[in-house]
């Protein structure tokens, strides 16, 4: 039977069912499936989105939303909010402070320390101050806190995530180092949670990684939002210890145009907006990356208008919700589809906060000591 005899909402349910890659094929079917799937031009609600919407997250139980927040009245003091999944209600709430060390004056009050990952239940800090890095189980907090042999000279950037082949933990450091001609390159080194020690790698660096970078962790790939020269992703797999590039879905000038990566349902999400102070609304476009390495997979998740008083989104939640800053410094849940917002009563230092999914565990880290 041909599916352009299939009743419509017969057929509506089949396509309802599928991942949003095969929707991505099976768009070029017929102008009908075009028309149901949703393309780059159709903002509305559309099966290419309701799939993007309920791919379910394969991880179990639930994990916690994990917020980072700076302390308002003390820059080096951070707050980790540990929030239900399910109803965002606060599980518990770990203080840290930083120890004592000089700023340099480049460096943001609010970006003192770097969440840069999540991952099967470790968290990975990154001090700008010192350059030094941490690795930290919140679940033992007072136990489960190392820094990790330090680098001279130290990293400017760094990533973390597991390598299920050697069910292994791995940091991946970016640095600058000179030769003895004087000239100056970029390595990458891979520390290893299980040998206690770091490896030189031998390859070369995609240009675009810096201090301030953009940074996501999805799986076993970490991600680095380069937006110089038209703008692309970089990423770091830890089970083959390879660098790739993928450009972002068209090129913006990172002066007029604010881009934020995120995650969403297992997925790549980018959410970009003009820098424009003067409207009381602020234009907001999410695209969705459907298959790392294929460019055309880049499609427009949704187009909507949020208030100027929240800043950058910081992550999604449920059925495309956003978490937010507003300008006062309170974190927001936002729902771009019915406009309206829930305050979560948890503060911080304005563009201080950072949001990840953390999954509660067990894992011990050798020489973990308190801290904290």
């Amino acid at each position: 039977m041909s599916s352009t005899c299939l009743p419509p909402d017969v057929l509506v349910e089949i396509l309802s069912r599928l991942p949003p890659k095969s929707l991505l094929r099976f768009r070029c079917v017929s102008k009908t499936w075009l028309a149901l799937i949703g393309n780059h031009d159709f903002f509305s609600t559309n099966l290419l989105n309701h799939s993007i919407l309920t791919t379910q997250n394969p991880t179990h139980p639930l994990p916690l939303i994990l917020v980072k927040a700076t302390d308002k009245s003390n820059a080096e003091k951070f707050v980790f909010y540990s929030l239900s999944y399910d109803t965002l209600d606060c599980v518990s709430q770990i203080p840290m402070n930083l120890p004592l060390a000089p700023v340099h004056f480049l460096v943001r009050p609010y970006y003192y320390l770097k969440l840069v990952a999540s991952s099967n239940g470790l968290l990975c800090l990154y001090d700008f101050r010192t350059r030094d890095v941490y690795l930290w189980n919140p679940t033992t907090p007072y136990v489960g806190f190392k820094a990790i042999p330090p680098l001279s000279p130290p990293p400017f950037s760094v990533g973390f995530g597991f390598d299920p082949n050697s069910s292994d933990f791995k940091v991946v450091s970016v640095r600058h180092v000179v030769n003895g001609s004087g000239i100056a390159a970029l390595i990458a080194e891979v520390y290893s949670m299980s040998r206690g020690s770091w490896r030189l790698l031998d390859l070369r660096v995609p240009y675009g990684i810096f201090a301030d970078s953009q940074t996501l962790a999805l799986g076993g790939v970490f991600l680095w939002l380069a937006e110089q020269d038209g703008g692309q992703i970089i990423s770091f797999n830890f089970t083959d210890e390879v660098f790739r590039t993928i450009p972002l879905p068209y090129s913006r000038d990172p002066l007029r145009f604010y881009h934020q990566m995120m995650e969403l349902n297992g997925y790549v999400a980018m959410a970009i907006f003009p820098l424009d102070f003067w409207n009381i609304k602020m234009s907001l476009e999410i695209w969705v990356l459907l298959e790392f390495g294929v460019k055309e997979s880049w499609t427009r998740f949704v187009s909507i208008e949020i208030p100027m008083d929240l800043g950058r989104p910081l992550g999604f939640w449920k059925k495309g919700k956003l978490f937010m800053e507003n300008s006062e410094g309170q974190l927001v849940l936002y729902d771009p589809f019915t406009q309206t917002k829930n305050y979560l009563q948890i503060e911080g230092l304005k563009e201080s906060f950072e949001v990840v999914l953390h999954t509660q565990s067990s894992v011990a880290i050798n020489g973990g000591q308190d801290n904290l």
